[in-house]
C-alpha cells in the first residue's frame, strides 16, 4: 500500500457503495429462486422459525456440523431442543448421522454447495428434516430445490455478500409483525455506520482517523450483538428490503467471480488454495486458503497491519468437542479468508497477492 497509515482498507464489513438504491421489493427479490417464504430480520431469525415450523411437528433433536460459527446454535438454544455435532472432512464434506426424525443443518461452505447435499436431499423427509444455510451461497446455483417445492427448509443472511443493514430470508412462512423499536434503531445503526464508512474512505490516502474508525466500528458491533441476543425476533424494517431490493446481485456476482479468479492467478504454487477451481455456477465468499496451523494467526494479523482485514471462518463453539472432531478443529485453525468481493478490482487483488506473500515470508 502507499502509505501504512493512510485509510485504505481491504475487508471487513461494507460500507455502502455510491448513493442509496431504494429497489420496489413487494416483499419478493427473486434472491428466493421462487420459493415461498419470509423476509427476517437475519439469518439467526430464518433459522429460529424453521426449527420453531419443525419442534410443532415433533422434531426435539437438531443435528449440526461440527464446523460451523456460534450464531447458528443461538436459535436452538432460544427454541429449548438438544444438539449435537457431526463431522466435516478436510474437503467441507458433511457426514451426518441423522437421529430419527431429528433437523439436520447443512452448511453450504463459501459459496461452495456441499458435496453431501445430493445424497442427504435423497434420504431426507423420510426419516429426518433436511435444514440448508445458503448463507455463504446466496448468489450461487441451489441444485434443484426449485423442483422440491415440499419439505424444503432453507434459509440465508443477505449481509454475508452485500452492503444490506440487516436481512435474511427462510422458507418457513410466517407473519414477523411489526419490527420493535429495537430492530428499528439496529437497522439505522447499520445503515449510518456503513454510510460513515463510505465517506471516511472516499479519501482512501488520507491519514487514519482512529475516532472516526472507532464510531463506525462499535456501530456495526453493537448490531451484531443485538442480533447475537435476539435471535428469536424476526420482523424486518421495511425499508431495509428496499435497501437490499436496490442492490444489483448480479453485478455483485460477476465482480466476486472475477476476483477470485484474479487472485487465483496470482496465488498460483505460492499457497494451498481451499478450492482448485471456481465452478461456472458457484458465487464466491472469499479466496480461502489453508496454512500451518503455527502460521496462520501470525499471517492474519501481518495482513491486518497492512490494513487488510480476514475474517476467521470460525472460532469453534465451545460445545463442539475438539478431540472427537479434530478435522473441525484444524479447518477451524488452518484456514485464512482472503477479501475478493465486489468492492474491489485488480488492482486491489494484486495487493492482497503481494501483501500475503510478503506476510508468508
Amino acid at each position: 500500500m502507499r502509505n501504512a497509515q493512510a485509510r485504505r482498507v481491504l475487508g471487513g464489513e461494507f460500507e455502502t457503495s455510491g448513493p442509496l438504491c431504494l429497489g420496489a421489493s413487494s416483499g419478493r427479490l427473486g434472491l428466493e429462486r421462487g420459493l415461498g417464504g419470509t423476509w427476517v430480520a437475519s439469518g439467526r431469525a430464518g433459522l429460529f422459525l424453521i426449527l420453531r415450523k419443525l419442534r410443532r411437528s415433533g422434531v426435539r433433536q437438531v443435528h449440526l456440523p461440527a464446523y460451523l460459527c456460534e450464531s447458528v446454535l443461538l436459535p436452538i438454544k432460544a427454541l429449548g431442543l438438544d444438539f449435537s455435532f457431526y463431522p466435516v472432512e478436510a474437503s467441507l464434506t458433511a457426514r451426518p448421522d441423522p437421529p430419527r426424525d431429528s433437523a439436520v443443518v447443512l452448511l453450504h461452505y463459501f459459496g461452495w454447495l456441499n458435496p453431501a447435499s445430493a445424497v442427504l436431499r435423497s434420504q431426507g423427509a423420510a426419516s429426518f428434516h433436511l435444514v440448508e444455510d445458503f448463507s455463504h451461497a446466496l448468489l450461487s446455483e441451489w441444485g434443484n430445490v426449485e423442483e422440491r417445492r415440499e419439505g424444503l427448509h432453507l434459509f440465508f443472511s443477505a449481509r454475508k455478500l452485500g452492503p444490506a443493514p440487516l436481512g435474511g430470508w427462510c422458507t418457513a412462512e410466517a407473519e414477523p409483525g411489526k419490527p420493535s423499536t429495537e430492530m428499528e434503531l439496529a437497522a439505522w445503526r447499520s445503515l449510518a455506520a456503513r454510510l460513515l464508512k463510505r465517506d471516511y474512505l472516499a479519501s482512501p490516502d488520507a491519514a487514519v482517523d482512529p475516532k472516526v474508525e472507532d464510531l463506525y466500528l462499535s456501530a456495526f458491533e453493537a448490531v451484531e450483538s443485538f442480533l447475537n441476543a435476539r435471535p428469536d425476533e424476526a420482523a424486518l424494517p421495511a425499508f431495509v428490503l428496499d435497501l437490499v431490493a436496490g442492490l444489483d446481485w448480479q453485478d455483485i456476482a460477476e465482480r466476486r467471480r472475477s476476483n477470485w479468479m484474479t487472485v487465483h492467478d496470482l496465488l498460483a504454487g505460492t499457497v494451498e488454495p481451499l478450492a482448485p477451481d471456481l465452478p461456472s455456477d458457484t458465487v464466491p465468499l472469499g479466496y480461502v486458503v489453508r496454512l500451518d496451523e503455527e502460521k496462520r494467526d501470525n499471517v492474519r494479523r501481518a495482513l491486518a497491519d497492512r490494513r487488510i482485514f480476514c475474517p476467521v471462518h470460525w472460532p469453534l463453539p465451545k460445545e463442539v468437542d475438539r478431540r472427537r472432531f479434530p478435522e473441525a478443529r484444524r479447518l477451524s485453525r488452518t484456514l485464512l479468508t482472503l477479501p475478493i468481493d465486489q468492492r474491489y478490482g485488480e488492482a486491489e487483488m494484486e495487493i492482497v497477492a503481494n501483501e500475503l506473500r510478503r506476510a508468508l515470508g
